[in-house]
C-alpha cells in the first residue's frame, strides 16, 4: 500500500496528470472549435415573410439566401392567383442556417372536383345552402310556370342540364329553373 502512496506522491505521477488534463483540454477545445464551423455557429439569415408572395419571387428570394424550398402542399383558394404561397415552415423572422429546407404550401392552379348536389324538388332556399355547402355558386335563376311554387325544376352548369352527382370544379356557376306556380305568381316570403 506504500507503494501506492508513493507513487501518488512522484513526479512521474504529476507529469503524467498534467499531460492527461492538458489532453482532454485540448481535445475538448479542438470538438467544439470544429463543431463550431462544421455547424456555422451564428451565421444565419433572418426568414422573410413569404405569405401572398408568388412562388416565382419566393423562390428567387429564397436563392438569393442560399435557401432550398420544398412544396408540401397545394390548396385552392378563389382568392388568390395560382402558385401563390399560403404558409411556410419555418415561420417568418426564424433565424434559419444556408442550405436549410423552407417548406411551403402554395395555391394550387386548378380548383378541387365536387359533387353536384341533387337540386330537383327542393326550395330555392334549400337549393342556395347546398350549393353553398359544395363551394358552388348559384348563377342565373330562370322561372318557370309549374305547379311547384318556387321549387327547383332542373339544374344546369353551362346552359346543359346536369345530373347529381356529376364532378364540376369547385366555384362553378349553376343556374336553376324554378316554378312560379300555375297562375305565374313567384312566392316571395322565401
Amino acid at each position: 500500500m506504500s507503494e501506492l502512496t508513493d507513487f501518488f506522491k512522484s513526479k512521474l505521477f504529476f507529469k503524467n496528470l498534467a499531460i492527461a488534463v492538458v489532453l482532454v483540454i485540448a481535445f475538448f477545445w479542438g470538438a467544439v472549435t470544429f463543431l463550431s464551423y462544421y455547424t456555422r455557429h451564428g451565421e444565419y439569415y433572418i426568414l422573410p415573410d413569404l405569405n401572398k408572395v408568388s412562388l416565382t419571387k419566393a423562390e428567387g428570394m429564397l436563392k438569393d439566401m442560399h435557401l432550398n424550398y420544398v412544396i408540401i402542399d397545394s390548396e385552392y383558394d378563389a382568392k388568390l392567383p395560382p402558385q401563390t404561397v399560403i404558409n411556410q415552415n419555418p415561420y417568418a423572422g426564424a433565424h434559419v442556417k444556408y442550405g436549410r429546407n423552407i417548406y411551403l404550401y402554395i395555391t394550387s392552379s386548378v380548383p378541387p372536383q365536387v359533387e353536384v348536389p341533387n337540386l330537383v324538388d327542393k326550395s330555392l332556399r334549400q337549393a342556395k345552402g347546398m350549393l353553398e355547402n359544395q363551394g358552388l355558386k348559384l348563377g342565373g335563376i330562370i322561372y318557370q310556370t309549374d305547379q311547384c311554387v318556387d321549387c327547383i325544376l332542373r339544374q344546369a352548369y353551362k346552359g346543359k342540364t346536369i345530373a347529381p352527382g356529376a364532378m364540376i370544379p369547385k366555384g362553378s356557376t349553376i343556374d336553376l329553373v324554378v316554378g312560379r306556380g300555375l297562375n305565374g305568381a313567384i312566392d316571395s316570403t322565401k
